[in-house]
C-alpha cells in the first residue's frame, strides 16, 4: 500500500472535524501536520479548535497558525456562524483549553515542510486557498516541490453555496484561489460537483461513534450541522463536504474526473466562479461523478477499523 504524505489545511469547523476523523483514520495517509485557517470562524477560534479535535482524536501531530486575514489584506465582515455556530463547532460547549500551539506560522510550516518532503508532499487543504498563496508569493518554489494539491472547493457546473456561481471556500478568497491555479502544479479539485451527491445523517453516525470517547460530541456537532440543513433544504441529512476530499485522497477510485486548467474569476458578479477549460494535458483535475455508497462504506468501516480496534 501506497502511504501519502499529508499536511492539512483546515478552518474547523463541523464538517472540518468529521474530516479530520476520517483522515486520522486512513491506513494510507501519513498526516504530517495540521495548518489552520480563518473561514468557518476567525483564526484565532479555527486554530482552537483544530488544537481540541487533534487532542480529542489523539493525533500526534503539530498544529500551525495560518493567516487571520485574506491574501489582499481584507478581513471577513461576518462568518457563517448560522451553520457552524459562534466557535464554528456547534455551540455544543467545548472544553477548556490551551494547546501547544507551534511557534512558526501555517506559511514558514508549509514552505518548509516542502523542502523535508520535496516531490512527495500532498497539501490538502479544506478551507480558503490563502495560506498556500502566500507560500507561492514568499517561496517561488514552492509549488514546484509539492507531489500534488487536493482541494475541497469551487465547482464546475454545480451552483455556487453562496452566490448562483461561487462556493464558499473560493469566494472566501478568490485572489488566492487564482495564485494557486497558476502554479500548475497537479491539482484536483472536489467541489460542490460531488460533495453534494453525499449525504451523512445521524442515523449514518450513530452506530459508528457509539462507546467512543468523543462520541456523543460528534453527534452533537453534527445535530448543529443537521438542523441548519432542515432550515434550508428541509432535509435531516447533510452533504459531505470535507471528508470527500479525504476520501479521493484515500480512495481515489471512486471518483470520476475530467481533466483541464481552472481559473477563478475575480471581477464582477460572477466573482468567486471556478472555470474548467477542458484539456487532456491539463495540470488540474475536477471530480464530477463519485461511488456515495462505496464511500460512505468506506468511511464507516475506517472509522471502525482505527478507533473501535
Amino acid at each position: 500500500m501506497t502511504t501519502k504524505k499529508v499536511v492539512f489545511d483546515t478552518d474547523p469547523g463541523i464538517d472540518d472535524a468529521m474530516a479530520l476523523l476520517y483522515l486520522n483514520a486512513c491506513e494510507n495517509i501519513n498526516l504530517l501536520a495540521i495548518t489552520t485557517i480563518l473561514g468557518n470562524a476567525d483564526i484565532a477560534q479555527c486554530t482552537r479548535n483544530a488544537l481540541i479535535l487533534r487532542d480529542m482524536f489523539d493525533i500526534k501531530v503539530p498544529v500551525y497558525r495560518g493567516a487571520a486575514c485574506h491574501i489582499n489584506g481584507s478581513e471577513p465582515e461576518d462568518y457563517p456562524d448560522f451553520v457552524h455556530g459562534a466557535d464554528g463547532l456547534g455551540d455544543v460547549g467545548l472544553p477548556e483549553f490551551e494547546g501547544d500551539i507551534e511557534p512558526e506560522n501555517a506559511t514558514t510550516a508549509l514552505i518548509e515542510l516542502s523542502k523535508k518532503h520535496a516531490g512527495e508532499l500532498t497539501l490538502l487543504a479544506v478551507g480558503r486557498l490563502t495560506n498556500v498563496a502566500l507560500a507561492v508569493q514568499q517561496d517561488p518554489e514552492f509549488a514546484g516541490r509539492l507531489k500534488e494539491i487536493i482541494i475541497m472547493g469551487g465547482s464546475a457546473e454545480h451552483p455556487g453555496n453562496v452566490t448562483p456561481w461561487a462556493e464558499a471556500n473560493i469566494i472566501g478568497d478568490p485572489e488566492a484561489a487564482e495564485v494557486v491555479f497558476q502554479t500548475g502544479t497537479p491539482l484536483t479539485m472536489v467541489g460542490l460537483d460531488v460533495t453534494t451527491q453525499t449525504r451523512m445523517s445521524h442515523e449514518f453516525l450513530e452506530p459508528i461513534t457509539r462507546g467512543l470517547p468523543f462520541g456523543d460530541f460528534i453527534l452533537a456537532i453534527n445535530r448543529t450541522y443537521a438542523d441548519y440543513h432542515v432550515r434550508s433544504e428541509n432535509r435531516h441529512d447533510f452533504p459531505v463536504h470535507d471528508s470527500s476530499a479525504i476520501a479521493f485522497t484515500t480512495r481515489p477510485d471512486l471518483f470520476g474526473r475530467v481533466r483541464g486548467q481552472l481559473s477563478c474569476t475575480l471581477e464582477g458578479k460572477e466573482r468567486g466562479r471556478t472555470v474548467l477549460v477542458e484539456d487532456p494535458s491539463g495540470p488540474h483535475e475536477v471530480c464530477m461523478e463519485v461511488d456515495s455508497e462505496k464511500m460512505l462504506e468506506d468511511y464507516a468501516a475506517s472509522i471502525r477499523r482505527f478507533y473501535h480496534a
